[in-house]
């Protein structure tokens, strides 16, 4: 399996700049016509997205012709520069629903703390920021390690973006007891469980099954929820065009056990209900998709 740290990132700081400033000065339509230009640059460009994408896309029943890639990689792309207008407040453009919010507001409000188990799919910052807005801070696990740049553009204009962020890459053992820290105060911890390093030792990957196939996911969000003993919410923040969020949470498990005679067979029933969680919701938004890379094992 690839390891997704080395993918290479897309676009210079002055690119993503240009971009940004395209956005802020004709409005979000232009940027988005626009930004169709750059999606075909980058669907030339690199190859091995391009493989990723028609692999994906065939998996869940859709074209598979450059039409297709193009429309996967701009959907990417207008819910990155979409994190502009969320991270500065300016929420008259869009549309916002709601599915299960009740189950959200009700993990913020029970004291015990929860962590919210997310995925590269839609708008991870939609629903942080939503959130915020509803008066429910969400402390973020983040590892931003192929993804610098456009997080240094994005801080450069919304210094907030970094509030509440506990990042895996400089220390990882302070970030957990920062995690313990906050579920303790009664807080809500998120994170996204859809990747696997490739320097992960065995016990930390464990097997699903997803979109036909078997997948490898990260043990990790099981085994933390099992020591925090907080339940576990699915969330996705979905994109319809031209300006549709769609927020959805549900529950996964009211408590995360582990046994310890049975310690591996439980951590995949709970990583086999995320991913059936995940794939009904991929389901709903096919092009939401957002893991350029290969993440299924070859038959």
């Amino acid at each position: 399996m690839v390891d997704w740290r080395t993918i290479p990132e897309l676009g210079t700081v002055w690119g993503i700049r240009f971009v940004v400033l395209v956005a802020r000065v004709f409005r979000r339509r232009f940027a988005g016509w626009f930004l169709y230009l750059v999606c075909l640059y980058y669907v030339l460009l690199r190859p091995a997205v391009r493989r990723a994408s028609r692999s994906y896309l065939r998996r869940v029943g859709l074209p598979d012709g450059a039409g297709s890639v193009v429309r996967h990689i701009h959907t990417f792309a207008r819910v990155s520069l979409d994190r502009l207008f969320f991270l500065t407040g300016r929420w008259s453009t869009f549309e916002i629903t709601y599915r299960g919010h009740e189950l959200f507001l009700d993990a913020a409000r029970s004291g015990r703390g929860a962590l919210l188990l997310g995925a590269h799919v839609g708008s991870f910052e939609v629903m942080r920021c939503r959130g915020e807005a509803s008066g429910v801070p969400i402390n973020v696990i983040v590892d931003y390690s192929n993804a610098e740049r456009i997080n240094a553009v994005l801080r450069s204009l919304a210094p907030s973006v970094d509030t509440r962020l506990l990042s895996l890459g400089r220390d990882p053992l302070a970030t957990m007891l920062a995690v313990r820290g906050c579920v303790e105060k009664g807080e809500l911890v998120a994170m996204l469980g859809d990747r696997v390093a490739a320097r992960g030792g065995a016990d930390r990957q464990v097997s699903v099954r997803f979109l036909d196939g078997d997948a490898l996911l990260p043990a990790g969000p099981w085994l933390l929820a099992h020591t925090l003993k907080v339940p576990v919410y699915f969330f996705a923040g979905l994109y319809t065009p031209p300006n549709r969020y769609d927020l959805h949470c549900e529950l996964l498990a009211p408590e995360v056990k582990l046994d310890r005679r049975a310690r591996a067979a439980d951590v995949q029933r709970y990583a086999q209900s995320y991913a059936s969680a995940l794939e009904r919701h991929v389901r709903l938004a096919p092009y939401n998709w957002f893991n350029f890379f290969e993440l299924w094992s070859p038959p």
